[in-house]
């Protein structure tokens, strides 16, 4: 089973979402606490893997059960030797389904769920082939550089070997199916071997107020039929892909609604149009679209 940890790598802030009705993709789960955070009225959360819905109801879950430091603890960001134990301590607030998902998967909650999404894998399994191929205190003096262009003249200093030339690029595109001139932008950029990103203490106090405000909602095919016309002011739908939704999201769109989501392409959704350039998506292929709204 793998899961799919998609958005919560984006760059830049999340939609602003205060006071709205917000329909997000569940993905990651953390970024679904960002969201939070800004205190909507209504968060439903959609996504068509019941994995990924289950990985939303645990961490909104220990959202409610737990304090930061412990959060960070079972969700993975940060070690422990505990995380069942938490567990335990959450699992009274889970669906029975969730559950008897995370039950019969033990092994991923001691591993910590943060770090078992797809992308965080492949992340890992790179950081510990740079460390190999270039020693891990090179890595951490790559790493404690602080602007681009250090990174960029010790990255053509000593960082391009002939084993690096020879395999880097194909690893590359092999590791992440994305070209490897994208992977070396994100390189310089600080990104690639950068810790994974953590909820900070303060958008974790600020979620935690609001949690009940969300409702991990099922499959967009089918939730969205079941809401009212003009009912939703904000869709975050990352790399959720749109096609056959677009009906539907037209018609559960509220005048000036905005829509933001992860593809190569604008989506045809009837009302919708796009008020700025995209915006690179970092990891991902394509562009972050953010400023789509109904006109």
């Amino acid at each position: 089973m793998d899961l799919a940890q998609g958005s919560d790598w984006l760059e830049g802030d999340p939609p602003a979402c205060r006071g709205a009705v917000v329909l997000a993709a569940a993905e990651g789960g953390d970024r679904i606490l960002r969201l939070l955070a800004d205190a909507p009225r209504l968060l439903a959360v959609v996504d068509r893997r019941p994995a990924q819905r289950h990985l939303v109801e645990l961490k909104l879950a220990a959202l409610k059960a737990l304090p930061h430091a412990e959060y960070l603890e079972l969700a993975g960001p940060r070690p422990s030797r505990r995380r069942r134990a938490l567990y335990q301590r959450v699992r009274w607030l889970l669906p029975r389904e969730s559950d008897e998902f995370w039950l019969a998967r033990l092994g991923l909650v001691d591993r910590g769920v943060f770090g078992q999404g797809l992308l965080e894998r492949r992340l890992a399994s790179f950081r510990a082939f740079a460390g190999w191929v270039h020693g891990a205190r090179r890595v951490e003096r790559f790493r404690a550089l602080a602007t681009e262009a250090e990174r960029r003249a010790m990255y053509a200093r000593e960082w391009k070997t002939w084993l690096w030339r020879r395999f880097g690029a194909y690893l590359w595109e092999r590791w992440f199916d994305v070209p490897p001139e994208r992977l070396e932008r994100l390189l310089l950029e600080g990104r690639l071997l950068a810790p994974p990103p953590e909820i900070e203490a303060s958008v974790f106090s600020a979620a935690k107020e609001c949690a009940p405000r969300a409702l991990v909602a099922g499959s967009p095919e089918d939730y969205l039929p079941t809401l009212p016309d003009a009912s939703v002011d904000v869709f975050a739908l990352g790399r959720l892909d749109v096609r056959g939704l677009e009906a539907e999201i037209a018609r559960t769109s509220r005048p000036g609604a905005a829509l933001s989501l992860v593809s190569d392409r604008a989506p045809d959704v009837r009302g919708f149009r796009a008020e700025a350039d995209p915006k690179d998506a970092g990891f991902f292929p394509g562009f972050l679209i953010r400023e789509l709204r109904v006109t």
